[in-house]
């Protein structure tokens, strides 16, 4: 084998150097949001027990499939057109389009909002088997309007590059959601639910609007077909992002209503809980993939060897960054849970150990799963997303309805990794794209720390936490080698440590 130039090491770790900062610049944002939503989650648990918490996600994923059958996949769309006029159109050419954006979104807005008002008495059936809050989700309806409103706000902020505004709308939007809920659930409890919700999304448009409206003035054109034919070309570039949000929300929906019917609603409660600590706080570390990594894949999609590079090198630092913090969490989970909401959720921590194999086979497969955006292939990536889909939605439940919350946890780790061979086998032969089979030993690795750490987790024994203690250390060890040898990151640490 030939060894690598000089030359070729610099540039590779330079690209290392590169996913890492910005993998820790996102990352570093999302994670002052993320310690606001912890916050209030504690508090929300507090108040409301796993039943309120329960009634909230039913509302949240309700309006959001509705949001998400309606918005056109403008959000994600209107990002690329945005961004292609801002590099090479004039001033008037970007502030034109953006009214063409706003006019499309609020448009889609009041669609999804009529449309929910019509099905809300459906809705409250399909969900509770009862018509006893359909004026829940009539009221929620607003929130439709307002999220498609708000998620053409922030395409247009994302186009222009304004990253900064964007961290800056993150933080103060949970901390307007904090601020506003607190009080409403303090003093009414479940009774107020819709009302917190319906407030606190009033705030985040607000802010969203306040920053976007300073950058181009905030116009839309309702009775202009002009408008509308100029934003035309975006629908077929959302298309299929919408309909794989769709799926993955109607999914989530499924999901939880047959929790409920094998169950009950406290059930639905841990459940989410403990897909919150096992699979959205871990998230953090794929933060950058659309804010970065999806920018960097599309430029190099059509040169195939560069396409690869991107694509593994993205998986290497993902699998390095993840496994530690899964073990981390596995071996802190009986703390993390009575900590971060209360003692009544303690029965969430078996599923959200189980499926802590869900985030590993993502940190594979996920870099991947951004060629067929990248190559604005929405048919293979609607077809992959909808494989996964059925698979999660049959099998989460009548894992639950057989082995209760920790089997509903192993059904999830087990539809991460059949993702994974999905997505690698299709992606293969549709785009030529070659796995980097010589990082199956450290990925293997890192496998087997994770698996120590969650078997030994499961088990009530005090020596079976040391040895989980072990596996974190092991873990963390691995990830910190390679980092050190594939990038200056830890010598640029050491430098500034020595500096002061």
């Amino acid at each position: 084998m030939k060894e690598k130039t000089p030359h070729i090491e610099q540039e590779q770790s330079t690209t290392y150097d590169h996913v890492i900062k910005y993998t820790g610049l996102f990352g570093g944002v999302q994670g002052v949001t993320m310690l606001v939503s912890i916050v209030r989650n504690k508090i929300v648990s507090e108040l409301l027990g796993p039943s309120g918490l329960a009634l909230i996600n039913f509302f949240n994923n309700a309006i959001r499939l509705v949001n998400q059958s309606t918005d056109f996949g403008l959000p994600f769309s209107a990002v690329k057109h945005v961004a292609e006029l801002f590099e090479r159109g004039t001033e008037a050419e970007v502030r034109d389009f953006v009214r063409t954006v706003r006019t499309w979104c609020l448009c889609a807005g009041l669609l999804g909002m009529m449309l929910c008002l019509a099905l809300c008495q459906h809705i409250s059936y399909w969900t509770f088997e009862n018509d006893e809050y359909t004026h829940h989700f009539a009221l929620l309806s607003l929130v439709v309007a307002m999220l498609a409103v708000q998620g053409g706000e922030a395409a247009i902020l994302k186009g222009m590059k304004q990253l900064k505004k964007i961290a800056v709308i993150s933080v103060w939007g949970a901390l307007s959601t904090l601020i506003i809920s607190t009080p409403l659930y303090w003093f009414w409890g479940e009774e107020c639910i819709v009302y917190s919700l319906l407030l606190c999304n009033v705030a985040v448009l607000s802010i969203h609007i306040h920053y976007s409206a300073k950058i181009v003035p905030w116009q839309v054109s309702m009775f202009s077909m002009q408008e509308y034919a100029k934003g035309c070309p975006m629908l077929k570039l959302g298309l299929g992002y919408v309909m794989a949000g769709v799926f993955g929300q109607g999914a989530e929906y499924i999901i939880r209503a047959l929790i409920l019917r094998f169950g009950e609603l406290a059930d639905v409660g841990l459940y989410n809980s403990g897909y919150v600590l096992a699979v959205t706080y871990a998230n953090i570390v794929f933060v950058a993939f659309e804010a970065d990594y999806f920018p960097r894949l599309s430029a190099a999609h059509h040169d195939m060897k560069r396409m690869n590079q991107t694509v593994n090198q993205q998986i290497e630092v993902g699998v390095l960054l993840m496994a530690p913090i899964l073990a981390l969490f596995v071996l802190a989970m009986p703390v993390i849970v009575p900590l971060l909401f209360s003692e009544e959720f303690v029965g969430a921590v078996p599923m959200a150990i189980s499926a802590s194999f869900f985030m590993f086979f993502k940190a594979l497969t996920l870099p991947a799963a951004y060629l067929a955006l990248a190559k604005g292939d929405s048919r293979i990536y609607m077809t992959t997303e909808l494989i996964y889909d059925v698979f999660v939605a049959i099998a989460i439940p009548y894992a639950f309805k057989l082995w209760g919350l920790e089997g509903a946890g192993w059904a999830l780790s087990v539809a991460g990794f059949l993702d994974m061979l999905l997505i690698h086998g299709i992606y293969s032969i549709r785009y030529d794209y070659s796995f980097d089979f010589r990082k199956v030993g450290l990925y293997l690795m890192q496998f087997i720390c994770i698996s120590v750490a969650v078997i030994t987790a499961l088990q009530d024994n005090l020596w079976m936490k040391v040895v989980t203690a072990v596996a974190f250390i092991l873990s963390a060890l691995i990830s910190f080698h390679v980092l050190k040898k594939e990038t200056q990151l830890i010598t640029k640490l050491k430098n500034r440590l020595w500096r002061k």
